[in-house]
């Protein structure tokens, strides 16, 4: 049975079935830069969040040194009255470099944005625990600055510094009275209250009138803003990657970004009808996008990268996202690049693997990188 039950068959009858209106493959589209941005456009407007223009007012905050490069935290404004932190990772290299958007994922530990990807000295056990299980024990945007790539992570709304703030609820505050502060278990407690008051932020912001990834994918544009004001960065060779959540904003600053050249998304590609009967439940109320289905499929808002070069790769067995939706997504893929004349762009990869971005998938994008943006 589906995992609503009785009442599955009321909403699929609601859902998108064929071919999406907006899609490339519909036969009215058949110019690709013309439907790009065209429809790039409308899927600015389904994100309903768009903030009245600010300059960046970039400073400095921090900066490390390691023996391959440089580490330096800044904070950039993303809207009025809103500072991001940005780590910015730069090799020890000359002449302008090729750029790397990192973009972190979800998973449930709130406490950590950018730093899931960040190697960090005397890091909690709880992060490194995680990047294991997650990323197979790789700091990835520390790995690509390694390889020469400047790299540039942001903390998301409501991850890292940008983190939930509120008193915990009563029934928790004698645990928190008994750890110790920035303890493994202390960020434990956190990370419990943020995934209880998840559902009320995205009521909240729906009331506002915003979608939580619209905030995201706005302010990832905004990196690729800051990025663009450095003297050590070569504007023309942008990229950028992410798993799982940090895949789906992988997908919507590809769809969006025309700077960003070449985009990589991991354990984030399924067709939408599949993903409604059995794992709709499994995925956090900052993925959805409530207008989405009516126009656009997940492949199609991929798509709207061609017919620059895009890397989508999962593991067959990935319980957030049906197999069948996955090989209906890459089909369409396939389709959308074909007649866009770049089927050679597309790159498409499935693994013998659960929900995760493991070290070989790792060297599959790394060499994507090194092919498109050298």
């Amino acid at each position: 049975m589906a995992i609503t039950g009785n009442l599955y068959t009321t909403i699929a009858q609601q859902a998108q079935r064929g071919l999406p209106p907006f899609s490339y493959l519909q036969e009215r589209f058949t110019d690709v830069a013309d439907w790009r941005a065209d429809t790039a456009e409308y899927l600015r407007s389904l994100l309903l969040y768009h903030p009245e223009p600010v300059d960046l007012n970039p400073e400095l905050a921090d900066t490390a040194e390691f023996d391959e490069y440089l580490q330096q935290k800044w904070y950039i404004t993303t809207s009025p009255g809103e500072r991001m932190p940005v780590i910015l990772l730069l090799p020890k290299l000359t002449g302008p470099l090729p750029a790397i958007i990192g973009l972190h994922c979800h998973g449930g530990l709130y406490y950590f944005g950018k730093k899931k990807l960040v190697e960090e000295e005397n890091e909690p056990l709880i992060l490194t625990q995680y990047r294991q299980q997650c990323y197979d024990g790789v700091a990835i945007a520390s790995e690509l600055a390694r390889r020469g790539y400047a790299v540039a992570v942001n903390d998301s709304f409501y991850f890292g510094e940008r983190r939930l703030v509120v008193p915990p609820p009563a029934r928790m505050q004698p645990d928190f009275l008994l750890v110790s502060e920035g303890s493994d278990h202390w960020i434990e407690l956190l990370n419990q209250v943020s995934d209880e008051m998840e559902n009320t932020v995205a009521k909240s912001l729906c009331l506002a009138g915003v979608t939580w990834p619209g905030i995201m994918a706005w302010d990832d544009m905004r990196t690729v803003d800051f990025l663009l004001t450095r003297p050590e960065i070569d504007g023309s060779r942008l990229g950028c990657v992410g798993w799982s959540m940090g895949g789906l904003r992988a997908a919507l600053l590809g769809a969006l970004d025309p700077r960003v050249r070449a985009v990589c998304i991991v354990g984030w590609m399924s067709t939408l009808a599949e993903m409604l009967e059995e794992t709709v439940a499994l995925h956090s109320w900052a993925t959805f996008i409530p207008s989405l289905p009516c126009v656009l499929d997940w492949p199609d808002v991929a798509g709207l990268h061609a017919p620059n070069p895009l890397l989508v790769m999962q593991g067959n067995q990935d319980a957030l996202f049906p197999l069948t939706g996955y090989q209906k997504a890459a089909e369409r893929l396939r389709a959308i690049y074909a007649k866009s004349g770049t089927p050679g762009n597309l790159d498409i990869g499935l693994f013998d693997l659960p929900h995760t971005f493991s070290q070989e998938m790792q060297r599959q994008a790394w060499a994507f990188f090194d092919n498109m943006l050298a």
